[in-house]
């Protein structure tokens, strides 16, 4: 089992808020000049560029996320996370993405963060999310 260092103890803070509809109080633990990719889709530069990325899809309003940490382990200042995110519709309908991530942390805060997934599997589930 891997202790909580500091890095991991930021990026379990950064899930909680998240998964706490604490959207933006978890965007703010991002640098503000964050590297942020979702590995099927183009790159994103800046805080407010990856806050913005997810309010498009209705996270932190119509869609309520919540990530599952499965295992969560240190390599230096990067920590890789498995998780399972669940998100949820307005309609109450439910979706679950299996994840793996990579954050880079660096001064209290997240300064990169790539997340691999099957966008193919979200895109077949995602019609379920509206109303």
């Amino acid at each position: 089992m891997t202790e909580d260092t500091s890095e991991i103890a930021l990026v379990r803070l950064f899930f909680e808020r998240i998964s706490a509809d604490r959207f933006d109080d978890a965007i703010d633990l991002l640098a503000e000049d964050v590297f942020y990719h979702n590995i099927p889709l183009p790159e994103i530069t800046g805080r407010e560029n990856a806050r913005s990325f997810h309010k498009t899809f209705g996270v932190g309003s119509r869609i309520r996320v919540e990530w599952q940490l499965l295992r969560i382990a240190q390599d230096g200042d990067t920590v890789l996370t498995e998780r399972l995110d669940f998100f949820t519709g307005g309609n109450g309908n439910r979706i679950t993405l299996p994840t793996m991530g990579s954050m880079r942390v660096n001064d209290g805060v997240i300064t990169e963060w790539r997340d691999y997934f099957d966008l193919i599997s979200f895109e077949r589930q995602a019609a379920a999310l509206e109303d």
